[in-house]
């Protein structure tokens, strides 16, 4: 499905699709902007001198001695310094030549000591997690970067890896969970989420069926990013995830025409066959849209063809019957005919007199309200009526009200090209 191409495989991943390298300047660079305070450790005596051996054959460059002395510290420890100071030299030598295997050893030697300063512990667990993600090792990413989080980091990289974890474990609900707390972080201390993070999370959401959360992210997203292509992407991917019946679904086609979110031949032809018989106004203008787009093409013997010579053909007869029709729909016992008649006005893009029926059908009843006041709010708000589409939108219940608030954000931050 094309929400699956441009979303999952088109994204830069930022939530740690990238190889981790460079771990050890990584931690020197937190490690001197929160320099620790000075602690003495208790070595035993093998420990102590093989410490001092491996640290002077690290200076002088010679990494095969420090780490053969290093190795002789570690054998040699048994107490939580021994274990402590052994490892952090350990991780100085592995650092040296971004040895990722023994720096991981190193940072599970420190934290497993118990003896790390607290100010470090949020550092190691944060690169014991990247390091384990690297290594697919996804329960110990996870496990380690979680407590990161718990310790309070406040690298945004550390959540957005920790949803990736959980996703990749299988745990697409807490992968969720995890990036609306991250997205939440971030605009609390008032910097901008990137785009990626919501589209990851869409696809996570997406691919593991959760309706609510794909709607929640969809409409975060298209209220940071309202491109017209995020807008088509939001609606289908919404759409796929509920059951609409075709009334539903033209008003959300309606909403996509609107962001400018209608691309290629099937979006038009959809559009057009659900209208262009009973709103032939409304059929023709989209397929009009559509070719000056470049994205319909009246062939003849087309289906495009047939459909926008049977549109333009009834459009002069059903414009000469709105008048009489607004009339009776006006003398009417129920709200029923003024609804269907708003519905051509609408489609001819006359909302005033649209917004005028809309009303009459909803004060004589007889009508889905849900239905008309997601109408009346398309036309009020295509008429410039900010505020009282708003109030529209807000009165809808049940299903259509998530239709209510995309139009709603759409109100707010309409589609950008």
């Amino acid at each position: 499905m094309k929400f699956v191409s441009t979303m999952a495989l088109g994204v830069a991943l930022a939530l740690g699709g990238a190889a981790i390298v460079g771990v050890a300047p990584a931690v020197a660079k937190e490690k001197a902007e929160k320099p620790a305070k000075a602690k003495s450790y208790n070595l035993s005596k093998p420990v102590r001198e093989a410490v001092a051996a491996a640290q002077a054959a690290l200076a002088k460059g010679d990494a095969a001695t420090a780490q053969a002395s290093v190795s002789t510290a570690l054998a040699a420890a048994t107490t939580p310094d021994d274990k402590y100071v052994a490892s952090s030299v350990q991780y100085e030598i592995a650092a040296k030549s971004n040895d990722q295997a023994k720096i991981s050893d190193a940072v599970d030697g420190m934290l497993a000591s118990g003896v790390a300063p607290a100010d470090q512990q949020v550092q190691l667990y944060a690169v014991q997690g990247k390091l384990a993600y690297n290594a697919k090792n996804m329960a110990k990413s996870e496990q380690a970067l979680q407590q990161a989080v718990t310790l309070g980091t406040t690298d945004p990289d550390v959540y957005a890896l920790l949803v990736e974890a959980k996703a990749r474990a299988g745990k697409p609900a807490e992968a969720i969970t995890m990036l609306e707390t991250s997205i939440a972080k971030q605009k609390a201390a008032g910097q901008k989420v990137p785009s990626e993070w919501y589209g990851r999370g869409i696809a996570i959401a997406y691919g593991a069926k959760l309706p609510n959360e794909t709607e929640r992210l969809t409409q975060a997203w298209l209220a940071d990013y309202p491109a017209s292509n995020n807008w088509r992407d939001s609606l289908i991917t919404y759409r796929d995830l509920h059951k609409l019946d075709a009334d539903y679904n033209l008003d959300l086609m309606r909403l996509m025409r609107t962001a400018k979110a209608l691309k290629g031949e099937r979006d038009y032809s959809e559009y057009a066959e659900a209208v262009y018989l009973k709103y032939p106004g409304e059929g023709k203008s989209v397929l009009d849209e559509g070719v000056a787009a470049g994205m319909v093409k009246l062939t003849a013997g087309s289906n495009f063809k047939f459909m926008s010579d049977q549109a333009g053909g009834r459009v002069a007869a059903d414009k000469a019957d709105l008048a009489s029709a607004s009339k009776a729909a006006k003398a009417s016992a129920t709200g029923k005919s003024a609804a269907a008649t708003a519905d051509s006005y609408l489609g001819y893009g006359d909302y005033a007199s649209a917004i005028d029926l809309y009303n009459v059908a909803l004060q004589k009843g007889g009508v889905d309200a849900n239905t008309i006041n997601t109408r009346l709010g398309m036309a009020l708000a295509k008429a410039g009526r900010k505020d009282e589409a708003k109030a529209a939108f807000a009165k809808i219940t049940g299903p259509r009200a998530s239709l209510a608030k995309y139009w709603m954000i759409y109100l707010d931050a309409p589609a950008a090209a």
